[in-house]
């Protein structure tokens, strides 16, 4: 009976990425503010994330909280968003959603552009998956 996964991975960089695009709509405000920068600088001190963070992100970041307006630079713009992706993967919101669209994919309930119109679904997959036991996941 196989119970434990091949050390492979499962996912390539490709199907990654594209998940990460498809959530990224669900999990990144578009309008950034020095608010919505103070809220994930506080979220990633409290879920340990700020330590892994590169050091230029974390310089930007601590820069951006002093910002009295709306960020405008669309290269800006992505860099964060980037950033704050990363901080919300790392939560449990972040991580079920994550997983949740691999098995929508999966079990061929829809494509990556229809995740974002099934957020509930994809969720509730994702979640039921981070509550198996570990040794039966498949993807971490």
């Amino acid at each position: 009976m196989y119970l434990l996964p091949d050390p492979e991975p499962y996912l390539n960089e490709d199907l990654e990425s594209n998940i990460r695009d498809a959530i990224s709509s669900l999990l990144v405000p578009r309008d950034i503010t020095s608010e919505v920068v103070i809220k994930y600088v506080r979220k990633a001190l409290r879920l340990g994330v700020w330590r892994r963070l590169a050091p230029e992100t974390k310089a930007l970041l601590l820069v951006c909280r002093r910002l009295v307006r709306l960020v405008r630079s669309r290269t800006l713009a992505q860099i964060l968003s980037d950033a704050f992706l990363r901080i919300e993967l790392a939560g449990l919101r972040g991580r079920a959603l994550f997983y949740g669209a691999i098995e929508f994919v999966r079990r061929s309930l829809g494509s990556l552009e229809e995740v974002p119109f099934n957020a509930k679904k994809v969720l509730c997959l994702g979640i039921a998956y981070l509550n198996n036991p570990p040794m039966l996941r498949l993807y971490g």
